[in-house]
Parts: C-alpha cells; structure tokens; sequence
C-alpha cells in the first residue's frame, strides 16, 4: 500500500524516555544509589550480544548502573551468579539475553528472583515482559494511527482476528497469554500457531499478525490481506518479508520497529520493580 505507516521505534521510544529518566532521578533518591541492572549474555550470538549492547547505551543514557556478565565466563556457574545476585542488595533487576544457547534457559530464567526479574520471564512473575509491553504499546498505536486498515477493525465496534505465530517460543507464548488479559484488546479474537505447524493459510483470515520466531522471511506478502497490522518481533532479521510492507497498512521494520521499544520497556519495568520493592 502507498500510504503504509512505517513505524519508526526509535522515535516512538524516545517519547517515553522523558518519563523514564525522571522516574530514574526519583529511585537514585531514594535508594541513595543509582539503580542496578545485570545481565547474562552470551557474546557467540549475535541477537544476544547486540542487545545486551543496546541495553548497555541506553542504561549509560539513563544514568542506571549496568553490568553484563558472559556465560563464558567460568568464576562462577550460571546457576551459583543469578543466586549471587539475587542476594546482593545493591541489584536491582536481574536478567538473562536469551538466547543464551544452553540447554536449560528457561530453568536458569526460573531461577531469578521475581522481585528482580525485570525481563518478566520466570513462569511465576507477574511483570509482563519487555518485548510483550512493547508489542502491546505498540500494537494500541497502530490501531489509533493506521489509515487504511482492514474492514473488520475499521469503526473499532466489532474487534478484528490477532494470530501470534511462533506462540510456543518464550516471547510468542507471552505475547498471547497477556494480550489475552488486557482490556485494551479484550474485543479481539487472539490466536496462534507455532512455526513448526505454520500454515500460511491461516494467514489471510488475520487482520493483525504478530511473529516472534526467528526466522528469517517467513512470511510473504501474497499471505496476507491486504491492510494487514503486521508486527515483527523477529532478529536479527525479520520473520516479515519486505514484500510484506506492500500489502500491509501499518508495519513495523527490523530493525528500528519494536528491538527499540523493547529496550525502554525493559527500563520501565526495572523502575516498576523499584518503586514496588521499595514499598513492600
């Protein structure tokens, strides 16, 4: 479509670091300190490095203390460091930037305290994780600021479809699980498929997609309707074809689209947890 919203993360994201920086000044008084952010992260994957990167820019923008630490580094076994620093008083938020590659990620993620898990990713935490927060945030924007969007969500009455394909990874389960809770999207019917049973078929039925699976191009624009919200969660490169952009009235690029936004809400959260913390 010619007039397709390319949404510009890095802009989008910009207008809530105003909020955050001044939620930072508020903690670093209170605390006495400034706030604390470690990571796990493995420096062999480029999705994990260049992210945990990203992060390490943005904390040194924030003023939040930030510290990563690779799994390749043998002082201590991943299992012994989340306990250290589920201990230590002086961290504030604890997180692992998957992929890490091992072969029990999601117990070592279970293994971080909830009052400290600033990713959202341990099954019993009730934050919701950075990258769902993001979609979500974004999400709402594409749905007040698209102006050609498929006919079932135009006048907003009667809801539209939402498929999450890759909903049995880490990320796509979540998206799908809190969408499912959020009053902002209680009117939409939200489903989803994995990659290993993708059916492009399904496709076409969809007026908003959401992909989190990794995998490059998986989906074309000849899948899709057209004015289609299509939003790409997938690194290094999108799960979206380009082509994609043609078909769709609000897309989100990669990178630039939701990676940005991700990051901030990463922040956002860790402030939550503060505040939370500090009042228990």
């Amino acid at each position: 479509m010619s007039d397709t919203v390319i949404f510009n993360g890095r802009e989008f994201s910009e207008k809530i670091l105003t909020d955050i920086k001044r939620d930072v000044t508020d903690i670093a008084e209170i605390l006495g300190r400034k706030p604390k952010l470690v990571t796990i992260y493995n420096p062999n994957d480029e999705a994990s490095r260049v992210y945990t990167e990203i992060k390490a820019k943005k904390a040194v923008e924030l003023e939040v203390e930030f510290e990563k630490f690779s799994i390749f580094n043998f002082q201590f076994s991943i299992n012994d460091l989340i306990i250290k620093f589920n201990n230590d008083k002086n961290i504030d938020g604890v997180m692992i930037q998957m992929p890490l590659g091992t072969e029990n990620d999601k117990f070592l993620i279970d293994l971080i305290d909830l009052k400290k898990d600033v990713d959202g990713l341990n099954s019993e935490s009730g934050v919701v994780p950075a990258t769902v927060r993001a979609v979500m945030e974004i999400l709402e924007y594409s749905l007040n600021n698209t102006p050609h969007p498929p006919l079932s969500l135009r006048g907003g009455a009667g809801g539209g479809d939402i498929l999450v394909i890759g909903n049995k990874g880490l990320v796509g389960e979540a998206i799908q699980r809190f969408m499912k809770y959020d009053m902002r999207f209680k009117k939409y019917e939200i489903s989803g498929m994995d990659k290993e049973d993708f059916r492009p078929g399904r496709l076409k039925h969809a007026d908003i997609i959401i992909s989190a699976t990794g995998m490059a191009s998986l989906i074309h624009g000849y899948m899709v309707k057209d004015g289609v919200i299509a939003i790409d969660v997938g690194y290094p490169k999108g799960d979206f074809d380009p082509d994609v952009a043609d078909k769709a009235s609000f897309f989100t690029p990669v990178p630039g689209g939701v990676g940005p936004v991700t990051v901030v809400m990463l922040f956002a959260n860790l402030m939550d947890l503060v505040y939370k913390n500090s009042t228990d």
